[in-house]
């Protein structure tokens, strides 16, 4: 039972994170071309602007966090059961309830970090230009979006669909006895089933409770200015950044996690900093690009000059060619 899971947990997980991947990606594309812009923290308010392209994301956000109903929750769903069905074996426990812990770290990281992308880019107001001009791409990048997203929530309440030929690969790969499993696989599949639609309900409760609500209070709610903290008037600074957002967390990894912290008399920001890019890649490349850049005048050389540094080079490989065969 665990090997069948699990395998049929990494297949199902394999095959939504090509759905819901490929979604987020085509809907990061989407946003740099409706907006112009690739910078997270010059955008916001994209939710009015892009509809198509928020609730594409968001749905991909969803499903990439592994709650229901979408597709993400299947597939985390199958590997936590496997981890379970594995508690009886001798020694496992300790391994197992570790996997567990990571699954539920995981699943709430994910959920911090696309929290922080969707509230950043689409909710608030536009803190830059490009966020406020930004418009809607066409229908012919809206459609490929559209059906990754159909795709996300028609795996998420018809499981049966992926998992079924999920569960049959598993089965032949671990020579389980298809009969012996049954039992436990159709209850699988049944409580999956019953969580995601249940999930569902909820979701169209508080969409009924929320029309309802503003229907009924439509003509009570007085619309007034939001209070600005003691300033004249409240502006997009004021709203939380994708980097400021995320440094609470970030700054529990002290350097490891990348954050700079920038103080002056009359603002403070948070920026990300790329630990590979900007502190190893990019400073190794300057220092070679300084190293080249000084050894240049030697392009510059006459034809006996080449011919020199040809025999120096010879000489030198003859001299370790020697040293080798000394010893």
């Amino acid at each position: 039972m665990l090997a069948t899971l699990g395998i049929a947990g990494a297949l199902l997980h394999t095959a939504n994170h090509a759905l819901f991947k490929s979604l987020l990606f085509l809907g990061s594309g989407a946003i740099g071309r409706g907006s112009g812009t690739r910078d997270i923290d010059a955008l916001g308010g994209l939710a009015r602007r892009m509809p198509w392209t928020w609730g594409a994301f968001l749905i991909a956000s969803i499903a990439i966090v592994g709650l229901p109903p979408l597709n993400g929750f299947v597939s985390e769903w199958t590997i936590a059961l496997a981890l379970l069905a594995g508690l009886d074996a001798p020694g496992a426990v300790r391994t197992l309830t570790a996997g567990l812990v990571g699954l539920g770290l995981i699943g709430g990281l994910a959920l911090a970090c696309f929290t922080k992308v969707d509230g950043a880019m689409f909710l608030g107001e536009p803190r830059t230009r490009a966020a406020r001009d930004a418009r809607e791409v066409g229908a012919l990048m809206r459609g490929p979006m559209v059906a990754l997203a159909a795709a996300c929530v028609a795996l998420g309440l018809f499981l049966a669909l992926a998992l079924d030929p999920a569960l049959r690969v598993a089965t032949a790969l671990t020579s389980s006895s298809s009969a012996a499993l049954a039992p436990a696989l159709a209850a699988l599949a049944a409580g999956a089933t019953r969580v995601s639609w249940l999930a569902l309900l909820f979701v169209a409760m508080l969409l009924a409770a929320a029309l309802l609500r503003n229907g009924l209070l439509r003509r009570r709610i007085l619309v007034e200015e939001t209070w600005a903290c003691g300033y004249p008037v409240t502006t997009p600074r004021m709203q939380h950044t994708a980097a400021s957002f995320a440094a609470p967390l970030l700054a529990t990894f002290g350097r490891l996690a990348g954050l700079r912290v920038e103080r002056t008399a009359r603002s403070f920001a948070t920026r990300p900093v790329d630990l590979i890019l900007d502190r190893a890649a990019r400073p190794l490349w300057r220092r070679l690009n300084d190293g080249a850049a000084r050894l240049r005048w030697m392009q510059s050389g006459r034809l006996h000059e080449y011919l020199l540094y040809v025999l120096a080079t010879l000489a030198i490989l003859l001299v370790y060619l020697g040293a080798r065969g000394i010893r």
